[in-house]
């Protein structure tokens, strides 16, 4: 009876590392800018993307690709030049 608890709190912990670990490499992480009027996200980011969103007074967030997507925003790529 003694070794059972143990046992079990050893399972448990085995268990959620290997949940928490399969979750996060599902999710695709993206980047926008927390300014509602700029309607970008980014799989890279790029300095044209950082140089706008600090002219437009937002921020640079790393986001899920369903948050960006629920926020309005639509992919872009970076301009080459």
């Amino acid at each position: 009876m003694k070794y059972i608890i143990p046992l079990l709190l050893v399972v448990f912990l085995l268990t959620s590392f290997d949940i928490k670990d399969s979750s996060n490499e599902t999710q695709n992480f993206v980047y926008t800018c927390s300014n509602p009027s700029l309607k970008c996200f980014y799989k890279f980011p790029c300095s044209d993307f950082f140089r706008d969103c600090n002219q437009n007074k937002g921020k640079v967030m790393k986001v899920t690709l369903e948050r960006a997507k629920s926020l309005g925003k639509e992919e872009c790529s970076c301009s080459r030049e």
